[in-house]
């Protein structure tokens, strides 16, 4: 069998190839004394303690234990890989192209061709390896059994994962991931496994589709679990058994789930045992929500949102469970929680404003009272999020189920559990957490100006869509607009959505604007003019509605039409038009809605 090697131009040209990393050379599976570097043969390199005269074509003199793998190529495996030291494998791709630079878009695979789990991380029970893996994706044997215990990766070590994505693993035990969690007779430490900016999906098991721990010894935060599978009705993120000793507690926080989003899952989305703290999730759209079983009180779920999964199925309690349960939205088959910062129950019937629980927002006016947005993924990337509504039914910024429902306590007797800092998205919370926003995602508005605009040929017209510049807001329906504004279209006519208004800043008006409730916006030149057309777009969202004095966000518009050039220019252009001269598309800084949260 040939071995299919790939180029490394880049890395030379960037100086990894005289660097200690170790860059893996051929996507086969293969294990051969020659001059390329396969993915089995480097993890075994390092394995053998990275020896100064290589193995089968990896490493050398000086070696670091950090693996390479070139971007959006599929590395095969026939069998698993086991990993026994501390390494650190990664994509690599360059980092000063920005266009590509975005974490989680450029991630190499690694693919099980055979029927077994990816890797098994298990080392000397007397010392604790360090796993670290960033921007790879994993697709399992996608068989209805890869492996008893980790579909895709068995771990007995300290395992920490970032921008992955687990895919297709199947198991008995922990569909993605099998985490042992306590220590033997042998060990003095539980492993451990900690998921940052990943998505697992796709992944089934008997019991622990996402992960299973023989007890709790996990951290995720912003990770987005769906379509996984436990096919016994069991939590999907199970821990079999609680902390073996609560006395040795001394943060509630010890095994964290935060700032995540749960959705078309089967089975129970997670058992909460002494130990383990849910804080700032969306679990919504699953075949059922949360088991609770914290028999010593060291468990806690708040500031989350558990709505419309299953019939009935949203919260279930064990006889003996005392989880700390503080401040959430949840179904009406749940508890009231803590007295001090009680539940809240959801009553209405319709969860998403779509065509299903994935794909486009309808508007506030097709879809006047679904709680949430579909489930979608911004263009340029890596997580998708559900995002809240706020629907017209609302009086004020907190007359919603969601916003503005974090509370703030600092009393000496307070048990309060406060909002996550950031939200899934790396988007800052309130800084005082007194009226952050319940789930994964926080509420954020624009405060400075966006900048939108095209550059046109003669009789071209611009089409932009404004949405992603509103933040997480809708664009206001005209038929309330003259009710909202206590006024008639002072240009004359019926209003348009986002009630807008168009102020000529610099140049007198050159063309036509119209906007649609779906936020499309088509600019028409009015004759065949030169130059630019700059003007402020004042449009009402459904947040900034709310602002006694200012209740339009202003977005600036630079349209700029020139005759067509039918002559080639075989110079070199550098500047120039709507995106050259003004640098429309500059990244502008989103920061909380909090104006209108006074």
């Amino acid at each position: 069998m040939l071995k299919r090697s790939i180029g490394i131009g880049m890395l030379c040209l960037a100086g990894h190839a005289y660097s200690a990393e170790i860059t893996v050379t051929i996507t086969d599976d293969i294990t051969k004394d020659d001059s390329e570097c396969s993915l089995r043969e480097a993890i075994e390199y390092v394995n053998k303690g990275m020896p100064e005269a290589g193995y089968m074509g990896c490493g050398g003199k000086n070696a670091m234990a950090a693996i390479l793998l070139d971007k959006q190529k599929t590395y095969t495996l026939n069998s698993k890989v086991d990993v026994k030291a501390s390494l650190t494998l990664k994509t690599y791709y360059d980092t000063t192209v920005t266009e590509e630079a975005i974490a989680g878009l450029n991630n190499a695979v690694i693919k099980m061709a055979g029927k077994d789990q990816i890797f098994n991380i298990d080392h000397d029970p007397n010392d604790m390896a360090l796993i670290n893996i960033t921007e790879i994706n994993f697709e399992g044997c996608d068989k209805s059994i890869c492996a008893d215990k980790g579909g895709i990766i068995y771990n007995n070590e300290r395992l920490e994962l970032k921008y992955v994505k687990l895919l297709g693993g199947h198991a008995r035990l922990g569909g993605a991931i099998y985490n042992v969690g306590q220590a033997s007779e042998q060990q003095g430490y539980a492993s451990h496994v900690s998921i940052a900016n990943s998505i697992l999906e796709n992944n089934t098991a008997v019991t622990g589709a996402v992960l299973y721990g023989e007890r709790p010894s996990f951290s995720f935060a912003s990770v987005v679990i769906k379509n996984n599978n436990t096919t016994s009705g069991a939590a999907n993120i199970f821990s079999e058994k609680a902390i073996a000793d609560v006395k040795l507690l001394n943060d509630k926080n010890i095994n964290k789930l935060s700032n995540s989003t749960f959705l078309n899952n089967s089975g129970y989305i997670i058992n909460i045992r002494d130990g383990i703290a849910v804080n700032n999730v969306t679990i919504v759209g699953n075949k059922a929500g949360v088991q609770f079983d914290s028999k010593e009180g060291y468990g806690y779920l708040a500031n989350s949102i558990v709505v419309g999964n299953g019939s009935g199925a949203n919260c279930q309690f064990n006889v003996d469970d005392k989880t700390l349960v503080q401040n959430n939205l949840v179904g009406t088959e749940c508890k009231s929680g803590d007295a001090k910062y009680p539940n809240e129950f959801w009553i209405g019937s319709k969860l998403f404003a779509g065509n299903s629980s994935e794909g486009s927002c309808k508007s506030l006016m097709e879809d006047p009272d679904a709680l949430l947005c579909p489930y979608s993924v911004p263009k340029d990337t890596f997580l998708g999020y559900i995002r809240p509504r706020i629907l017209l039914s609302a009086k004020n910024m907190f007359d919603t189920w969601i916003l503005n429902k974090g509370r703030l306590d600092l009393s000496l007797d307070s048990t309060q559990l406060m909002c996550e800092t950031m939200d899934q998205r790396n988007k800052n919370r309130t800084t005082d957490n007194s009226w952050c926003d319940r789930g994964a995602i926080e509420i954020i508005v624009p405060t400075s100006k966006s900048r939108i605009g095209q550059d046109l040929k003669v009789g071209e017209v611009a089409k932009i869509n404004i949405l992603q510049y509103l933040g997480d807001s809708d664009l206001y329906p005209k038929e309330k607009c003259e009710s909202l504004l206590q006024m008639k279209n002072p240009a004359g006519g019926e209003w348009q959505d986002g009630c807008i208004v168009i102020d000529q800043t610099i140049t007198k008006s050159k063309g036509n604007v119209i906007l649609d409730i779906d936020g499309n916006l088509v600019y028409t030149p009015n004759g065949n003019w030169h130059g630019a057309d700059i003007f402020n777009l004042q449009v009402v969202t459904s947040s900034t509605r709310f602002n006694e004095n200012k209740k339009y966000m202003v977005l600036e518009a630079y349209m700029v039409q020139e005759p067509n050039n039918d002559f080639e220019d075989k110079s070199v252009k550098t500047s120039g038009g709507a995106l050259g001269w003004f640098g429309l598309f500059a990244v502008f800084g989103l920061v909380g809605l909090r104006r209108f949260k006074k």
